[in-house]
């Protein structure tokens, strides 16, 4: 995910007079919109979109519960973060919402105001491109990024009220989703746009939570189960955090270092489960090398291994970490790897540092773990080498 702000937005009476012009199929300067906008516009012409329309169409009403009912593990999820979301908008008109991967709104959550206006989409409406044009979902999930879209540069006529950011949702089998914020003001958008990442961030890291825990603790090692536990008591304290920011922003508060902080727990929670994916998951095939950089590999395991290091009394510290890369399996080599460093954690003493070494060596990429005693002394520990790529 792309950590946007400062964002620049468009002159809405510009827009609006390019949109009059596109419904009437005259020809438009290239730099007249943001390049996202002109492909989602053109798109929503192709597949026959009409801009006239006044809210989105909907599902038949057995087929929305269906599709409810099929999502609702995903809904019920994502919920709290759903909620933090609007909460960050406070009393300003505003929707948080949550849609498939095709475009259809699964749930939301907004101010009364808007929640009673049956214009507004509602849980079964279609907002993929075809349907509704250019808008914070549809457009996210095509452009596979964050859009934002402000008033006339939505499509359709009946969203030109609102300003609208869409996030994709990736889970740990793809793209599961779209987290959507819809609000009536500029300023209310710049206010929930870190926050609107931050719940994202939340959201992936909560499905790789739950991911980790349908594994059973009799499939896998003793250390993986202690890092699994390590890991979720760290994404609920950036849950936290998020809660605490999304409330204080309502209430007018500046919030970015919390929220920044709470992101970047979200995003190293990420990383350390994906670490825990490739240690844990049983092999179906043969060994696959692939380049891979030896620092970044080597840094995952100190992150996942931070807590277990504290509990003995000990702590990490790079020496040398020169970017290299090598040729080899990832899980192996991390396996490898991980298997060095629960070692060297078992003979070391209480108060130590264990000292971190990745260099390049002739045609080896190799890793050295040395023990530096609280004396000065330095005991050599284990070395690990793998090709370089040539």
């Amino acid at each position: 995910m792309i950590f946007l702000s400062n964002i620049r937005h468009p002159d809405v009476d510009q827009v609006r007079a390019a949109w009059e012009r596109y419904v009437r199929h005259e020809e438009l300067a290239p730099d007249t919109l943001r390049p996202y906008v002109l492909r989602a516009w053109n798109r929503a012409r192709a597949s026959g979109c009409n801009p006239r329309l006044g809210r989105a169409d909907l599902l038949g009403e057995s087929e929305t519960q269906q599709l409810l009912a099929q999502r609702h593990e995903f809904i019920t999820a994502t919920a709290p973060f759903l909620g933090a979301l609007s909460r960050a908008a406070g009393a300003n008109r505003h929707a948080a919402m949550l849609a498939d991967t095709d475009g259809r709104l699964l749930r939301l959550v907004g101010d009364p105001e808007t929640m009673a206006d049956e214009n507004f989409p509602r849980p079964g409406s279609l907002l993929d491109e075809a349907h509704a044009g250019a808008n914070g979902v549809g457009t996210s999930i095509v452009e596979n990024g964050y859009v934002e879209l402000v008033g006339p540069e939505h499509f359709i006529e009946g969203f030109q009220a609102f300003t609208c950011q869409g996030v994709p949702i990736t889970g740990p089998q793809g793209p599961v989703g779209v987290l959507s914020m819809s609000v009536r003001t500029l300023a209310t958008a710049d206010r929930v746009r870190d926050i609107l990442f931050c719940a994202t961030e939340a959201m992936e890291c909560d499905l790789l939570a739950k991911w980790l825990s349908s594994t059973s603790g009799e499939e896998m090692v003793h250390i993986l189960e202690r890092l699994r536990q390590d890991m979720l008591q760290r994404l609920t304290t950036a849950r936290l955090r998020m809660e605490v920011a999304a409330r204080r922003i309502a209430a007018g508060a500046d919030v970015s270092t919390m929220v920044q902080t709470s992101w970047a727990m979200s995003g190293q929670f990420a990383r350390q489960a994906q670490t825990w994916r490739v240690l844990a998951l049983e092999r179906t095939g043969p060994a696959q090398l692939e380049p891979l950089e030896l620092a970044d590999i080597v840094q995952d395991l100190v992150d996942l291994l931070a807590t277990e290091a504290r509990v003995i009394g000990l702590q990490f510290e790079w020496a040398v970490a020169e970017r290299v890369r090598v040729l080899d399996d990832r899980q192996v080599l991390t396996r490898r790897l991980l298997g060095g460093f629960l070692s060297a954690l078992q003979r070391a003493a209480s108060g130590s540092t264990l000292v971190i070494e990745v260099r390049a060596v002739a045609g080896l990429g190799r890793t050295a773990l040395k023990e530096r005693l609280t004396d000065g002394r330095v005991c050599q520990g284990p070395i690990f080498e793998s090709l370089r790529e040539l």
